[in-house]
């Protein structure tokens, strides 16, 4: 079989939530490894340089907002939701205190609701990158002052503002490691392989 099944039962949603979980986190390590070790990309596909870097960091930021979302319930309206999301991380042991970067809320808030930052902020610039090869005066002045998306490559930080203006330094390295430590964390419990089925009735193997 090319894909695996299981099916969805009231008894085994929790492994279906861990499972999407390690889903997102593979894509957010994904999204990673294109920003760290890709400089040379096709500028055909994505135009300029903003745009590969940004595509990437806003394919990360979903996905960090995807694996929130499997262990917090943002609104806490839903009790069945809540419940779920607290069994979870009491069965895989993950918390916002050991995964900081993982569940920064407000990074993702910036990115997602950028009309109301351009709003709240007036004139503010957006989209910057910044290299070894960046002028130092241009450099300060970007980060002395409210820009929406500063993504510096030498040092692997995403900058962000939230709409306090304050200023948010995003350390994408160590993102990378606690993305791989969760990762490991939910792989290695009993849960994410609980509910997957060997056989469905009816299905022919040629």
């Amino acid at each position: 079989m090319f894909n695996r099944y299981f099916k969805i039962t009231n008894g085994n949603l929790d492994f279906m939530y861990a499972n999407m979980a390690v889903k997102n986190i593979n894509f957010a390590l994904i999204s990673l490894d294109y920003i760290f070790n890709h400089p040379n990309f096709n500028i055909g596909i994505y135009h300029d340089e903003h745009s590969f870097y940004f595509f990437y960091i806003q394919s990360l930021l979903t996905a960090c907002g995807n694996i929130s979302n499997v262990f917090y319930n943002p609104t806490g309206f839903d009790k069945t939701t809540t419940a779920r999301c607290s069994r979870l991380r009491q069965t895989l042991n993950v918390s916002k205190t050991e995964f900081p970067l993982v569940f920064q809320k407000e990074v993702r808030n910036t990115n997602e609701h950028f009309d109301e930052r351009y709003e709240e902020f007036g004139a503010v610039g957006d989209y910057n990158l910044l290299d070894e090869n960046t002028d130092s005066f241009i450099r300060s002045t970007i980060q002395a002052n409210p820009h929406l998306r500063t993504y510096d490559k030498e040092h692997c930080i995403y900058y962000t503002y939230n709409r306090r203006f304050q200023r948010i330094e995003y350390d994408l390295k160590q993102l990378q490691c606690e993305l791989e430590t969760l990762r490991d964390r939910i792989t290695n419990n009993e849960l994410f392989n609980s509910g997957w089925e060997d056989f469905l009735p009816g299905e022919t193997v040629v």
